[in-house]
């Protein structure tokens, strides 16, 4: 015979499993097999990255490949976390009115006094005219709130998404960098696009080329290894890049200080799968 508090106290206990993941963000898999995790704060979508070793950089006898990218050297990465779209500007504003940061009004390149670029973009854009400062305020906000190591990724995890991912890239959906915004714009957008305007690649991450450059949290030397310089690595190419410069392993060296209006954030957690 079952017990009178039994039955409540399962729902008790189910109540709470589910509380304490609406709280700390939601874990699921989705019907591709793929592991999500959502924050509770932003609704930022992390997908989860298995470890493995890959080739990093570009051949040395090839032409199409700048001297900064080259040798071509196996690298091997754990598994991690990566948000599954460039955080939009929806998110980025939440950030801003949820935590109380002040973003300096300095270092524009193509952005006005307001931190925001001089063209239209709407909420489900990639956020642009961010510093790498401002990028890891709100990586470690995040990972204060939801009591995680979120972060920028290191060059080496988002050139293995990348090339791992089967990423497609397609020159004739990319603007043509001739000091004319979206000249071609083949792709209908004139400028930023919707961060899930294209398809994902195999790892359900979106527009890892293309639509803004990201930061990562590597400093940039000429070889492939990080040194402690004086610029962040920069990886992805934007809305004004060339399409000979969409590819995986081209990379560039900005002042973690300056906002391009064509550079944006893509954020890890480090952390197990588990």
């Amino acid at each position: 015979m079952q017990k009178p508090l039994e039955r409540p106290m399962k729902k008790f206990v189910l109540l709470s499993i589910l509380l304490s993941c609406f709280i700390a963000g939601s874990f699921y898999q989705a019907s591709s097999g793929t592991k999500k995790w959502i924050d509770s704060k932003l609704g930022i979508t992390f997908v989860w990255i298995p470890g493995e070793c890959f080739r990093m950089g570009c051949a040395q006898d090839n032409p199409k490949c700048y001297f900064d990218e080259k040798p071509l050297k196996k690298i091997c990465v754990k598994g991690f976390w990566i948000s599954e779209t460039e955080v939009t500007v929806e998110q980025w504003q939440k950030f801003l009115k949820e935590s109380g940061y002040k973003p300096e009004e300095k270092d524009l390149w193509g952005c006005e006094a307001t931190g925001k670029p001089t063209f239209p973009q709407d909420k489900d854009h990639p956020v642009v005219c961010i510093s790498s400062k401002d990028a890891m305020a709100l990586a470690n906000w995040l990972s204060k709130m939801n009591n995680k190591k979120v972060t920028l990724p290191t060059e080496a995890q988002w050139e293995y998404v990348c090339k791992t991912g089967d990423t497609k890239i397609d020159p004739d959906h990319a603007n043509y960098w001739s000091g004319f915004a979206g000249q071609n714009k083949r792709d209908i957008y004139k400028f930023t696009s919707p961060v899930k305007a294209f398809p994902p690649n195999r790892y359900g991450v979106y527009g890892i080329i293309g639509n803004a450059w990201e930061w990562t949290n590597d400093w940039y030397s000429f070889k492939t290894n990080p040194n402690q310089e004086d610029r962040k690595v920069i990886k992805g190419g934007g809305w004004e890049t060339k399409p000979k410069h969409l590819r995986c392993s081209i990379r560039k060296a900005v002042s973690p200080e300056r906002k391009y209006d064509s550079i944006g954030i893509r954020l890890v957690i480090n952390a197990t799968s588990n």
